[in-house]
């Protein structure tokens, strides 16, 4: 008997395959299913809308164009991102969690609805001619030129700032922490990687949808995306039925959910700027790390915003620029899905320095080849291999930006995160704290900062296109900065491996 006992306790829970692809009990579907099309319904309208913003900013606002998308991140985005953060402790302290949830998905569900049926329909006569956009242009200092257009094109500049806020509050914020609250420990390992394949055929359905109806002319589009939003709404909808389910029936159950089996979420250390940057400059290690997460901020923002500018004045209408939005992540999520599943063999079979190489080296790589290309239609080349060049560059782009997207988030993120385990508890806190504030926002916000200047301030009113001499050579010594600081810091990885395993 006591055999028969040992070698059900060694016997493993799934077999090989289903350990890989699906290493999920049948009775424990009642509440990884629930939680995975939460997932899906948040990351759905998260692409939905991420993609319809730049649609409605280059190809809808009245004297719009890709010029005023780091405007937008800096000025708008920013600010608003800062105040939501407040309002979302706010909420939690004084209502809890659950309610808080409720709260914040109704208010960008409100948004949209009042979008949908009064703001869109209604854009013409809420926003001023292109005559009067100019005027004030010309009339006012050249910081606020491309300023101008956001505050007169106001109601697409909200869309704007409420879709890139959803991103970073529902994934972030809502789903993930309560994953966190309600997750067993031994689920952890098994469910969150699914949950994020499963979020990603989401991205992709959304994508799909996004694409398949550009392919109409005239009106019609608009029309289209009265019901694309539509989609939105329904699916926010559908993520407080879904969480209410989860919390009324699958937290009851003591099976799915147990207290003292939920593995606690450390308390993130808070820190300032200025403390984060003097914390940072003790640790040249925490430097280098920080310089990873820089680098790639201030390099994919770079490559998006040619890209985009290359879309825009390629793609005379609408349809076709809201279609290509849709084929990004369409590839987005088809690579994301393979590149998950491939991350844990690479990060398993190979070294540090390898794993963590493979992100910047696509950006070189590909990030080259498609400036190379920009360059080479301003230069006056209009084929190339028997395409045409604007078209090409524009498929280049959107590869090169799909695919380094869907590696970063496998391979980036987890090269990052084991970069922190052979440091101490207190650095390693701080640290993770550090580069957050730091190389996270100023990531996010440095290459929109440069391009604000370019276009604002050193020559007022041009089109980034005009300052590719000045974005390219930034765009490389960023790249290869960040090439130097892997292999620089998988030196210093190795050596503290070492320390610890002594």
């Amino acid at each position: 008997m006591s055999e028969t006992q040992s070698e059900k306790t060694v016997k493993p829970e799934f077999n090989k395959i289903q350990s890989v692809l699906w290493p999920v009990h049948g009775y424990e579907m009642k509440k990884f299913l629930p939680m995975s099309i939460l997932m899906f319904c948040i990351l759905f309208v998260y692409t939905m809308v991420r993609d319809l913003k730049d649609v409605f900013i280059q190809k809808y606002a009245t004297c719009g164009g890709t010029e005023l998308i780091p405007v937008l991140k800096l000025w708008f985005v920013m600010p608003a991102a800062f105040l939501v953060v407040m309002l979302f402790t706010f909420l939690v302290n004084k209502f809890g969690t659950k309610n808080t949830f409720y709260i914040m998905v109704s208010i960008f569900m409100a948004f949209y609805v009042i979008f949908l049926f009064v703001l869109f329909p209604n854009a013409d006569s809420l926003h001023l001619s292109a005559e009067k956009v100019k005027s004030m242009q010309q009339s006012a200092p050249g910081v606020f030129f491309y300023v101008i257009p956001c505050l007169t094109n106001w109601s697409y500049t909200l869309f704007y700032i409420f879709s890139e806020i959803w991103g970073t509050m529902a994934i972030s914020s809502l789903f993930w922490q309560f994953a966190n609250q309600i997750t067993k420990k031994n689920e952890v390992k098994r469910f969150f990687g699914l949950y994020a394949l499963i979020g990603n055929i989401g991205v992709f359905l959304s994508g799909t949808a996004l694409n398949e109806m550009s392919k109409v002319s005239g009106d019609a589009f608009d029309k289209n995306v009265k019901i694309l939003i539509g989609f939105c709404i329904f699916f926010c909808v559908a993520s407080m039925a879904i969480y209410y389910y989860i919390h009324n029936v699958i937290m009851t159950d003591p099976r799915f959910y147990d207290p003292s089996d939920v593995k606690v979420a450390k308390k993130k250390e808070k820190m300032g700027v200025m403390d984060g940057i003097k914390f940072l400059f003790t640790s040249p290690y925490l430097l280098l790390v920080c310089v990873l997460v820089l680098a790639y901020g201030i390099s994919i923002n770079f490559t998006e915003v040619v890209w985009k500018e290359q879309m825009r004045a390629t793609l005379t209408n609408a349809n076709d620029y809201s279609g290509m939005m849709g084929r990004l992540s369409q590839f987005t999520a088809i690579f994301t899905i393979t590149a998950t599943l491939l991350s844990t063999n690479i990060l398993r079979r190979f070294s540090w320095k390898i794993s963590a190489i493979i992100t910047p080296m696509m950006m070189l790589i590909l990030g080259g080849a498609f400036f190379a290309l920009i360059v080479y239609g301003k230069m006056g080349g209009t084929y190339l291999f028997g395409m045409s060049v604007p078209f090409l560059a524009i498929w280049i782009g959107l590869f090169v930006d799909a695919l380094v997207k869907s590696v970063k988030y496998c391979l980036f993120d987890s090269t990052k995160s084991m970069a922190y385990i052979p440091l101490d508890a207190d650095t390693r806190v701080k640290g993770q704290a550090a580069v957050e504030v730091i190389g996270g926002r100023a990531g996010k916000a440095g290459a929109s900062a440069i391009n604000y200047t370019l276009t604002n301030v050193i020559s007022v009113g041009s089109k980034i296109s005009a300052h590719l001499g000045i974005i390219i050579p930034i765009f490389a010594v960023t790249v290869v900065g960040w090439l130097m600081s892997v292999i620089g810091l998988s030196k210093k990885y190795e050596e503290k491996v070492a320390e610890q395993s002594k």
